[in-house]
């Protein structure tokens, strides 16, 4: 019996939940080491070299989309001669990106003092440990076409498994090695030869679940097929390049205009937030493969229908995670790090502020995607990134820490969140977007209650130490949830959600029975 998009769904979900806890927990041990034993400069520069090559990779961006969203189509017919073609034209575009960025990374070189200032407290070379970082980032754009194609095929528990169990030896090789050697090279050295391990396991394991992959002879696609992909890929590439100038460059304006120790204190509080928004993302990404299904075929009340599916789990999610974050964010990292760790309370709010804001975009992010709307809105990323930047020097001169940072939301929310709903709307369902915004505006009203009456309750708990700390944060979550759930229990999402899970759950109960 062939798997349903819902079976597909809850597998991927599932797998990826239990991964991604392996991975908070192994990225929490990670995070400690590091900072006892090297300190909150080298987090500072970590995550300045993260960004900086996070930037440098806005190559690859477009292509990684328009490969998925070409795989759909081919792989729902079975046309496995298509696949191949469409695979040694990736194969090809992949490697000469890695060069690209290799060229770029390369370049920055020269300006590295600039960027990174006053660094005299790192001990080894600086030019030696960015180009670490820049080899970690480049030797994945040899193999990463491969796993694209697990994933279209809405298999990609398959990719996070291989991923969590490298990172797992990842995590344990650079703890050992940090405590015994203290020489951050070490801990580089361990990360470069951790992904060239992975990637190379999930192109075999790739190699053996599509065995046609390895025949050299795929026929080349014809100039039609290419012209429409190389014209997806244009579009992409201008609506990432604005979205990672967004995403990428608050370290950057932080250590020029504050200092890079702030930079890595505030890397803590965004590891945590990070946790919460990969766990998301990753449930979300479990649903992709499947809408891009979907959206291959033409029922439309089917199409609009999910989409709200997904909006209302966004919500849900993603409003329990701003709210607790909000409330416990940084009594966590003063019991983990120490109250020296602390940054100030209203940068912890537009930080969450924005968590909320960028992740509420998913569910218009992945039909405008799947749908294959690439040309349409392409440059409203860019002129949000301007904003940002403008924003930041304006706003953190201002406010510091907190300006640079509601800098983002305020320049997403008048782009993104604007045009994005309004081209799926227009373009995929075909109706006004008035709706879209009422129900967003519902689910943004009732998270505000919700955390508010949540945390008046647990204010009533004891509030000294790590034990009264989890007490208080599981309280909320329940409470969070019961009110949420007696909010919307009656609502068609969630009736269709639960309509949908009912008998994949059923099935799988039998199983484990059996």
């Amino acid at each position: 019996m062939a798997t349903s998009r819902s079976e597909y769904v809850v597998r991927n979900a599932s797998i990826t939940l239990v991964m991604q806890g392996v991975k908070n927990v192994l990225a929490f041990i990670s995070r400690t080491v590091f900072v006892y034993v090297l300190g909150a400069e080298y987090l500072g520069v970590n995550s300045l070299f993260t960004d900086i090559l996070t930037v440098l990779s806005f190559a690859e961006l477009g292509i990684g989309n328009a490969m998925v969203f070409s795989l759909y189509k081919p792989i729902a017919e079975h046309n496995v001669e298509k696949i191949k073609s469409l695979m040694r034209l990736y194969a090809k575009a992949y490697q000469i990106i890695g060069i690209v960025i290799a060229v770029l990374g390369i370049c920055v070189v020269p300006f590295l003092e600039l960027i990174v200032g006053n660094v005299s407290y790192v001990r080894e070379n600086i030019i030696v440990l960015y180009l670490l970082f820049l080899l970690n980032s480049v030797i994945s754009y040899f193999f990463v076409y491969k796993k694209s194609l697990i994933i279209a095929d809405q298999k990609n528990y398959i990719v996070d498994i291989y991923q969590q169990i490298f990172y797992a030896v990842q995590v344990v090789l650079q703890s050992v090695f940090l405590v015994v050697t203290k020489q951050f090279i070490c801990y580089l050295v361990i990360v470069v030869l951790c992904t060239f391990l992975n990637n190379v396991a999930v192109s075999q394991k790739a190699n053996r679940m599509y065995p046609y992959l390895v025949d050299k002879n795929a026929k080349p696609l014809g100039k039609e097929e290419i012209s429409d992909i190389i014209s997806n890929v244009k579009a992409l590439v201008v609506y990432k390049l604005g979205g990672i100038i967004l995403e990428s460059t608050d370290s950057i304006f932080i250590s020029s205009l504050i200092s890079v120790v702030t930079v890595g204190l505030y890397a803590n509080y965004k590891m945590i937030i990070n946790v919460f928004r990969t766990i998301g993302n990753q449930m979300m990404n479990s649903i992709v493969a499947s809408v891009g299904n979907l959206n291959a075929g033409s029922d439309e009340a089917k199409k609009e229908s999910v989409f709200y599916e997904m909006l209302f789990l966004s919500a849900w999610f993603y409003g329990l995670a701003t709210a607790g974050l909000c409330c416990f964010l940084t009594p966590l990292v003063e019991a983990w790090l120490g109250s020296s760790y602390v940054i100030e309370f209203s940068a912890v709010v537009a930080a969450c502020v924005y968590f909320y804001v960028s992740n509420m975009h998913y569910p218009c992010y992945t039909y405008r995607t799947t749908a294959g709307l690439f040309v349409y809105g392409k440059y409203i990323p860019l002129i949000s990134a301007i904003i940002n930047i403008v924003l930041d020097i304006v706003l953190g001169r201002a406010w510091g820490l907190a300006g640079i940072l509601w800098a983002s939301t305020i320049s997403r929310a008048l782009t993104y969140e604007i045009v994005d709903p309004l081209m799926v709307y227009r373009h995929v369902f075909h109706q006004s977007v008035r709706k879209y915004f009422g129900i967003y505006g519902v689910y943004t009203a009732w998270t505000i209650v919700d955390c508010a009456i949540s945390y008046g309750v647990v204010s009533l708990l004891p509030s000294k130490g790590l034990l009264q700390l989890v007490v208080r944060a599981v309280v909320f979550a329940l409470v969070y949830n019961l009110l949420f759930l007696l909010a919307t229990y009656r609502t068609k999402s969630f009736r269709s959600i639960s309509k949908r899970l009912k008998p994949i759950l059923s099935k799988e109960f039998h199983k484990i029975k059996k």
